[in-house]
């Protein structure tokens, strides 16, 4: 399980994105802010399997990854304590799933600035002790 983090420099965030111009700028972003990408992958399976094999802090997931919706990685990250924020064009469903339901929302497109809010919130002020 992540131990709480103070800060975001330095975290180690799996991103899952399969729109490449879309996850240059979340890398680029992600970068400016002083944190290590993991990956990236644009596969629910790459996900998985990103998320079996390494520490991370936190993930930033695309609801949906070449027509598969992105809830079994969102779940592995719930059965590990690992935080994440949903970065997506949908809104809120009736039929999301319990691991993605109350899971925090960045609406594409997004800036740097509303990254780091939603960042902040999901994996700084949630882990406080």
């Amino acid at each position: 399980m992540p131990l709480p983090v103070k800060e975001l420099k330095g975290l180690r965030i799996l991103v899952a994105e399969d729109e490449l111009l879309i996850l240059l700028a979340i890398e680029g972003m992600l970068h400016d802010i002083g944190c290590e990408v993991v990956g990236p992958v644009a596969t629910v399976e790459a996900a998985l399997s990103a998320i079996r094999q390494t520490d991370l802090d936190g993930a930033l997931l695309d609801m949906n990854l070449h027509g598969q919706r992105i809830t079994p990685a969102a779940e592995a990250l719930v059965a590990r304590g690992v935080p994440f924020v949903l970065c997506t064009g949908y809104g809120k469903e009736p039929r999301d799933e319990a691991a993605i339901r109350d899971a925090p929302r960045l609406t594409k497109p997004f800036s740097c600035e509303s990254l780091r809010a939603a960042m902040d919130e999901a994996f700084i002020t949630v882990n406080k002790p």
